[in-house]
């Protein structure tokens, strides 16, 4: 996805009427655009469809809202960039798989009805690591191998608390308490244990 098209705006999916959105946008700060899968790049704004295989970047001082049709929420910010792999949902059975790639900057997402049907059901992956949702709030920073990588476990609008799990060849870390916060910056060197931010440092 990431290396474009041979033929930008040559494919069907590029005037968006034969694909099925997965999304769509919020809100928007600043600059955000969508690179769809043929090459075509479409400046983002509140209520515009995404679709599968979009690849969302931000600019520096840029953030981007987006709702998906399981109401998962993702926010994107900081440079951010990330590619919506996948999204598939029946809302009669609650059944699905969703996959997104964070490739850099600061994200942060509330888990909807896809991550409540299994710990493999929705996955974020960043260049270092894999994040297995059960259901919850999390924020994090993605970047390149080498840079940290950091996660951390929010409390839900609800005043419960979810689980993830974040695994990389050297191995798997649970979160499972409000502020446990994990970095890491390499894809080989396992997680370390969790910490706990406070509150301000949460927000911060």
């Amino acid at each position: 996805i990431l290396s474009g098209s041979f033929s930008p705006g040559k494919f069907v999916q590029a005037s968006g009427e034969d694909s099925l959105s997965i999304g769509e946008v919020s809100s928007v700060t600043g600059s955000a655009k969508a690179i769809r899968i043929d090459g075509t790049a479409v400046n983002l704004s509140a209520g515009d469809p995404v679709f599968q295989g979009d690849t969302i970047e931000t600019t520096d001082s840029g953030a981007v809202g987006l709702v998906f049709l399981d109401k998962t929420t993702l926010s994107l910010s900081d440079g951010g960039k990330m590619v919506l792999d996948e999204l598939i949902f029946d809302p009669a059975t609650g059944n699905g798989s969703m996959a997104v790639d964070m490739l850099e900057g600061a994200f942060s997402f509330v888990s909807g009805e896809i991550a409540k049907t299994g710990p493999d059901a929705m996955k974020v992956s960043t260049p270092v690591a894999t994040i297995g949702i059960r259901g919850t709030t999390v924020a994090g920073k993605a970047a390149v191998e080498g840079n940290e990588n950091s996660f951390t476990l929010l409390q839900d609008a609800d005043g419960g608390v979810g689980q993830i799990s974040v695994s990389n060849d050297g191995g798997t870390q649970v979160l499972q308490q409000v502020g446990a916060t994990t970095s890491i910056s390499s894809f080989t060197s396992p997680p370390p244990p969790p910490i706990i931010l406070t509150a301000a440092q949460i927000q911060a």
